[in-house]
């Protein structure tokens, strides 16, 4: 059992001041509510008063009761300056001589500023300082404190002026918590004043016997805590016995409860995640785990901070691979509204054996002016490989280690941004950095009617650190030992590294409505690792291996273009432009490690440019449900020439291209040949409008899209066609993809692309080969989105419309984890596990993510593939087999994920890299199993591995007042989780959980 912050026994402070222990003491400030405001009666607030089972009778008579309406005498007595004013009112007031005791019956009421009583009788003993309040035959009274729910006594209480001591019996009042109302209960309560001034509820204490507390609203509560004795004292509550009830069953005991109450942020022990098999172990082979053992403290309301400790015992001879760890987390947190600043900074140390890692985590948060802000998420992790295994949670061990920050400021039309992103693998060496990245845009500069400039500029450095992939020149792994003397695969220690940086500056100018645009663009690469090529000569072919210590190009291009106005623009947006065009693909000028670091240019050449995109549709009559059906397909056609230009041998060398083709004539080079090609790209759409169930608006039916096909653009050059002979290789596109959608089939999508050609198509030696390279598919059903509902909406049968959703001010559980999921920090309370809740939906809801991508084959002496089984072809024996080692280094080199893009000079002869084939299928489904249970799954299955790559699976129980969570997950890496929880709704950390987890070595 758990107890977190403020929990149920705490609310038993019984509104603190509401039984008036400061009602009769002298206040210090005058102003003061009017007497019998609204606001400050029962009456005002009759919807929480009392408990089940309370009569009309009491209702009328005391919640009811207000002070009549004062006349002009009573106005000016109660508006006097400088004076505490008590009002007393009753149907019957009795003053005896002799006593001087007063005695209210009937509605009676005593209000002292903002302090209410209302009761059946009140009496004040004139001989001594006690005040009764109700009688011992039944009375009713009412107590009501501002901020505070009101109180209700069904017997009598007491009040001694001297002694500042009040005692109230058989009181009930409620209380809102967590979104539940509270029922309290309480046999007698006593309050005694410590102070001379009782200004707040920790200026007295409070004893309280036999309360209970409940947030069920049965007639008969389901459950129900009961303390024999509470005590409130200054800031705590001490109960002795704390009792959960089940119906009348007693559940659960405990000797004794200390809670710290006091409201907002306070300083206080963290609850910590511990089991009872962890403190007395009920197995050799279980491993004891604590999570979360530490202290928070509330600095100021501005800041606070906290520091905890996890700690997972080993498995000793039992499992040498199964992971012990200690890890200490600190975090700090801020948050200061009025100057817009908010983040938190937080770190976590793991001791693994003799290995350390270090993660640290910083999200900041700053709004300087309207027009300037600053936005950080910075993550870093020194030993990825432990963060890796020291993890259950899939989302914790699968995402990337992401950091990123960004300064934005606006000046005038101009708009700066400063940032940078940094990426690390879980479980690799290689990270990857984009840092910094600048850019400068502005809106359209009106320099006159005539002139618009509208210039940019951008700049942007990327480093890959530590790379890991393979290279020609070997990986060298081996078989060795760890810290911990345990197998394990020992890599190459030959730091790679990688740096690149891009600078682009456009200058478009529109005079009297012609864009003259003027783009200067300067690269540059440095691959800081050596590196086999193959060099071809580029006049006799013949190719020879070379090795390169350091590869590294820089290019420079200025792109100049001329477009006319747009012509027939709603019918056939005709467009026309000249540009001066480089005759190859790349670069104007580049120098790189082929040529020595010499500069070495191409030509250029005008290149016309004409092209229409019309949109063209027809009509046609309607069938079945549907009223009208639309088609439209928008083609988008140009035409381009240019006239043949000139390569040099030296710019041929750079890209690493040669003039001799398959026929060994210096026919192979294809790009400088005369331009006369056309491009053509082609969408279309078929939309349908349904029959309205109108008849006063026929047109009202709604629209639906049956199929929407998107493909990418071909290229088609009749000159290329000419001088290969060969009517295929006239097209230009190395490749081509189509996408496709459709409303029948509510969330889906299909996208399908293809490689045309083995081998570049500015090379003679290309062969058209279709080879499809990736699909990729998405499908989203739910009980109101799917085929069925579709079609019954289509035949006219009535379709349950959705529910508009209500605002939703407070955050919920399921809220808190959905954005925990959503980002990952490597340190702080964000990163830590949690039982992974169902979504809870009123039906059910699937959505299926299916990928498959693949490579075309490629064969050649410089080809390196990227797939574990090849690579670890070297430890497949008898001997390695049995000692392990085989199944370590496919777990290690499975660790790189096949998305990740190799590092090369890009320059043809450079390595080809096969990567492995990826198929796999990502689910996420909810559904109700019946009306109070709510399952989740969510999964990944790997088609090439024929395995899961994940699990999360979690079942909600929904217990009316309870709700029992079980969760089992699963990463990549092999470790898993088991999580059982049982909390109240009403106080989410009174809870029972129970959390196991295994971690698996991965043999780094």
């Amino acid at each position: 059992m758990i107890f977190g912050r403020p929990a149920m026994f705490a609310v038993l402070l019984l509104a603190a001041a509401a039984v008036d222990a400061r009602g009769q003491v002298r206040p210090q400030v005058p102003n003061r509510p009017l007497p019998g405001a609204r606001t400050d009666t029962p009456r005002a607030r009759g919807d929480t008063l009392g408990a089940r089972g309370d009569s009309l009778t009491v209702r009328d008579t005391i919640a009811k009761a207000n002070f009549v309406p004062p006349d002009s005498v009573m106005l000016r007595l109660l508006n006097t300056p400088g004076y505490s004013i008590t009002q007393y009112q009753g149907e019957q007031i009795s003053f005896d001589a002799l006593t001087r005791g007063i005695l209210l019956t009937r509605r009676a009421i005593v209000q002292r500023d903002s302090q209410l009583v209302k009761s059946d009788t009140i009496k004040y003993s004139g001989q001594g300082s006690e005040v009764m309040v109700g009688t011992d035959s039944g009375g009713r009274s009412v107590f009501v404190t501002p901020g505070q729910a009101p109180i209700e006594s069904r017997g009598p209480g007491t009040y001694d002026i001297a002694s500042r001591r009040a005692s109230v019996s058989d009181i009930r009042t409620s209380i809102p918590q967590s979104g539940e109302i509270l029922q309290i209960t309480g046999e007698r309560v006593v309050v005694v004043a410590s102070r001379d001034s009782v200004k707040g509820p920790n200026d007295a204490t409070y004893y309280l016997r036999d309360g209970t507390i409940t947030a069920c609203d049965d007639s008969i509560p389901d459950y129900y805590f009961k303390a024999k004795e509470i005590k409130r004292t200054g800031s705590f509550v001490v109960a002795r016995p704390a009792i959960l009830y089940i119906g009348d069953v007693p559940v659960m005991w405990l000797p004794f409860l200390f809670q710290d109450i006091r409201g907002g942020r306070h300083s206080g022990i963290l609850s910590p995640n511990v089991g009872v098999s962890d403190i007395v172990r009920n197995s050799p082979s279980y491993r004891r785990q604590v999570e979360g053992l530490g202290y928070y403290w509330a600095i100021s309301d501005l800041v606070d901070a906290q520091a905890s400790m996890d700690w997972r015992s080993s498995a000793g001879q039992v499992d040498p691979f199964d992971v012990a760890f200690t890890r200490y987390n600190g975090e700090f947190r801020y948050r200061w509204l009025e100057r817009y600043v908010t983040g938190n900074l937080a770190t976590a140390y793991t001791i693994q054996g003799d290995q350390r890692n270090t993660a640290v985590s910083w999200g900041h948060s700053q709004d300087f002016t309207r027009n300037s802000s600053l936005r950080m998420d910075l993550n870093y992790v020194s030993n990825t490989q432990i963060q890796r295994s020291t993890y259950v949670n899939p989302y914790a061990v699968l995402s990337t280690i992401r950091s990123s920050a960004n300064y934005h400021q606006k000046i005038g039309p101009a708009d700066f941004s400063l940032g940078g992103t940094r990426t690390q693998q879980p479980g690799r060496t290689q990270s990857d950095q984009t840092f910094p990245t600048f850019t400068v845009n502005t809106s359209p500069l009106s320099l006159g009617n005539w002139l618009t400039w509208t210039p940019s500029l951008s700049y942007t450095s990327h480093s890959v650190t530590g790379i890991d992939q393979p290279s020609t020149l070997g990986l060298l792994l081996r078989p060795g030992l760890d810290s911990l003397g345990r197998p394990a695969i020992v890599g190459d220690t030959l730091r790679r590294n990688s740096y690149d940086s891009n600078l682009s500056f456009d200058t478009p100018l529109t005079i009297f409505g012609y864009a003259i645009g003027n783009r200067v663009t300067v690269s540059s690469r440095r691959n800081d690792f050596p590196e086999l090529e193959i060099v071809t000569g580029v006049n006799d072919g013949v190719p020879a291996q070379r090795i390169f210590s350091t590869t590294y190009d820089t290019k420079v291009d200025w792109t100049p273009s001329f477009t006319l106005p747009p012509l027939a623009r709603n019918n056939y947006n005709l467009s026309a432009s000249v540009a001066l065009s480089n005759v190859d693909g790349n670069a104007f000028w580049i120098r790189n490690h082929r040529t020595n670091g010499e500069w070495v240019h191409q030509t250029k050449r005008p290149t016309f440019t004409i092209g229409a995109s019309p949109t063209l549709f027809g009509l046609f009559g309607g069938f079945g449900p549907f009223s009208r059906i639309r088609h439209s397909i928008s083609p988008s056609i140009s035409y381009t020439f240019a006239p043949e230009g000139q390569v040099s041998d030296g710019y041929l060398q750079a890209i690493g291209a040669t003039r001799i083709g398959s026929g060994g004539q210096a026919t192979g080079y294809l790009g400088a040949l005369r331009n006369n090609r056309i491009d053509f790209t082609l969408a279309t759409n078929i939309e349908a409008k349904l029959r309205s169930p109108n008849d006063s608006n026929p047109e009202g039916g709604e629209k639906l899209k049956l199929l929407s096909l998107n493909f990418s653009p071909l290229g088609y050059d009749f000159e290329r066609a000419r001088y290969t002979g060969s009517a295929i290789r006239g097209l230009t596109a190395q490749s081509f993809n189509y996408t496709m959608r459709s409303d029948l089939l509510p969330g889906f999508d299909l996208g399908v692309d293809y490689s045309l050609f083995e081998g570049s198509t500015l090379s003679d030696s290309a062969k058209f080969s279709p080879f499809r390279d990736r699909v990729t598919a998405s499908f989203s059903f739910s009980n109101t989105a799917n085929p069925f509902a579709m079609f019954q909406r289509l035949f006219g049968r009535a379709v349950p419309a959705s529910t508009v959703a209500e605002e939703q001010r407070e955050d919920t559980r399921e809220n808190q984890y959905a954005r925990q999921v959503a980002s990952q920090p490597v340190a702080g309370r964000a990163s830590r596990n949690a039982g992974f809740l169902p979504t809870l939906t009123k039906g059910w809801q699937a959505s299926f993510q299916f990928s498959s991508t693949r490579q075309r084959p490629v064969h050649g002496s410089n080809v390196i593939a990227f797939d574990a089984a090849a690579r670890c072809i070297a430890f497949n024996t008898e001997e390695l087999r049995r000692l392990g080692y085989y199944d370590l280094c496919i777990i290690r080199e499975s660790a790189s994920p096949s998305v990740v893009t190799p590092v090369t000079s890009g320059v043809s002869g450079a390595p080809i890299y096969l990567v492995p084939n990826a198929t796999s299928l990502n689910s996420s489904m909810n559904f109700n199993v019946t009306e109070h249970w709510a399952a989740s799954w969510q999964t990944t299955y790997d088609f090439e591995q024929r395995s899961f790559a994940s699990q999360i699976v979690s079942l909600q129980r929904d217990l009316h007042d309870w709700r029992a969570i079980f969760a089992f997950t699963q990463s990549s890496t092999g470790s898993f989780a088991f999580n059982f929880m049982i909390s109240l709704k009403a106080e989410p950390d009174m809870k029972f959980d129970y959390h196991k987890s295994t971690y698996k070595n991965e043999g780094f």
